[in-house]
C-alpha cells in the first residue's frame, strides 16, 4: 500500500516541476472597467425618447492558462456588472408611463477562449476568442432623479426596482450566452494589460415582449492581471 502511494506521490511531483518548468499550466487574477449596454428593440407599447446609452461596469475574477507552444486555452470565471441608460415611454391606452434611469446588472461569467501568443522582448502580444456563458445574479432599475423632461401625462417617474427572472412581466431571462474577442500584452514578469470585447447572441429579454422584442448585451473593456 505504501509503495503506490510513495510512486503516486513522487508523480505528482514530478508533474508540478515539469508544469512549473515549462509553463504548461498557468494561473491568474485579472480585474478591470468597461462600457457597457444593452441593444433593444421596442416593441408596439413602448417609445425610446432617446437611443439608449451606455455606462460604466467593472469586472474581476480568476483564469486558467493552458499552455500548447504558441497556443494557450484560457478558461475563465468573472464576476461582471453592468450598467445601461434608458429613456422610455411606455404606452397604456391613453397614458403614458415614464422610465427614465439605469439599470443595473450583476452576473457570472464563464468564458473559454483559444489564445495565440507571439514572443517578443520582454513579454508577448496575444489574442483570442472564444464563447461564454453568463448566469444574471442580480438587476435593478434606478430612476434618474433629475429628468430632463417633465411628466407624462402627470404620471412620475418608476420608482427603483429589483429585476424579475421569472413569471409573466419577468424583465430578463437568467442565462446569456455569447462571444468574446480579447488581445493585449503579458511581460516575462507575470503582469499583463488586456482589452475584451463581449458581444451577446441569445435574447435575454423576459416575458414582457410588449415592451421589448429583444435585449443582447454588449461591453468593451480594459483589464489589468497577474499570470502566476
Amino acid at each position: 500500500m505504501k509503495l503506490p502511494l510513495t510512486l503516486s506521490f513522487l508523480l505528482l511531483l514530478a508533474c508540478l516541476k515539469l508544469s512549473a518548468q515549462t509553463k504548461a499550466i498557468q494561473f491568474g487574477i485579472k480585474a478591470g472597467i468597461a462600457t457597457t449596454s444593452l441593444s433593444r428593440t421596442p416593441g408596439t407599447d413602448i417609445k425610446l425618447d432617446k437611443a439608449d446609452k451606455s455606462g460604466f461596469g467593472y469586472f474581476a475574477g480568476a483564469f486558467a492558462s493552458l499552455n500548447f507552444n504558441r497556443f494557450s486555452l484560457q478558461p475563465a470565471v468573472i464576476f461582471n456588472s453592468s450598467v445601461n441608460k434608458t429613456t422610455e415611454n411606455i404606452i397604456s391606452g391613453d397614458i403614458v408611463y415614464r422610465q427614465y434611469g439605469k439599470w443595473h446588472l450583476y452576473y457570472l461569467q464563464v468564458p473559454v477562449n483559444l489564445v495565440y501568443n507571439i514572443p517578443v522582448q520582454g513579454g508577448n502580444f496575444y489574442m483570442g476568442a472564444g464563447p461564454y456563458i453568463t448566469k444574471i445574479l442580480s438587476g435593478r432599475f434606478t430612476p434618474d432623479p433629475n429628468p430632463a423632461l417633465p411628466y407624462a401625462y402627470g404620471v412620475p417617474n418608476f420608482p427603483p426596482f429589483n429585476a424579475s427572472f421569472s413569471g409573466i412581466n419577468s424583465n430578463f431571462k437568467s442565462f446569456d450566452y455569447g462571444a468574446n474577442a480579447v488581445a493585449g500584452f503579458a511581460l516575462d514578469n507575470g503582469f499583463m494589460i488586456n482589452a475584451v470585447y463581449n458581444l451577446g447572441i441569445t435574447n435575454i429579454q423576459g416575458n414582457d415582449r410588449y415592451l421589448y422584442e429583444s435585449t443582447k448585451t454588449r461591453s468593451l473593456g480594459i483589464a489589468l492581471g497577474y499570470k502566476f
